[in-house]
């Protein structure tokens, strides 16, 4: 009897198994790498390193003003915020809220809150997200001082600066 074709038999296939996985699986990465966002990589880190020192000074200006604020949902899920600082700090009349999402830049939002009352702020229209790991920035109008924070999920009050550190 003459010996079967290659084709036939089984041990070329399976030696040709793992080079085919791993040329379907370098395919499929390829494509992955080339349609995906790749937003958290930073085009000038060096320009984004210098950067993080004024940052840091405002987080100090925020700590010396005594600032404190608790960011909650209202009743309809609407964002307000609770601002506290020293007796003789004067509270801005609105401030900035940037909710940004931990990996998906794509999610980002910023807020303006407007002032409803002795360190109460409100924006009607824009509702916290109830879901995912959120970086809190909030500051004000200037740009002098920033609150920062991280939220998993915005369901529950937010505590930051003040006795919150």
């Amino acid at each position: 009897m003459p010996p079967k074709p290659w084709y036939r038999q089984l041990w070329p296939w399976l030696l040709m198994t793992m080079p085919a996985i791993a040329l379907v699986g370098g395919a499929v990465t390829f494509w992955l790498a080339a349609t995906s966002n790749n937003a958290l990589v930073v085009d000038d880190y060096y320009r984004e390193g210098k950067a993080i020192n004024l940052e840091l000074a405002r987080d100090r200006k925020a700590e010396q003003l005594g600032l404190a604020a608790e960011l909650s949902r209202g009743p309809d899920a609407e964002a307000t915020l609770r601002l506290s600082a020293n007796p003789d700090v004067a509270l801005p009349p609105f401030v900035t809220l940037r909710l940004i999402h931990a990996t998906r830049a794509e999610l980002d939002r910023t807020i303006s809150l407007s002032r409803a009352g002795a360190g109460n702020y409100a924006a009607p229209q824009a509702q916290l997200p109830e879901t995912g790991r959120w970086n809190v920035v909030i500051e004000d109008p200037d740009r002098s001082w920033r609150l920062v924070g991280t939220a998993l999920g915005l369901t529950s009050p937010l505590r930051i600066g003040g006795d919150a550190h």
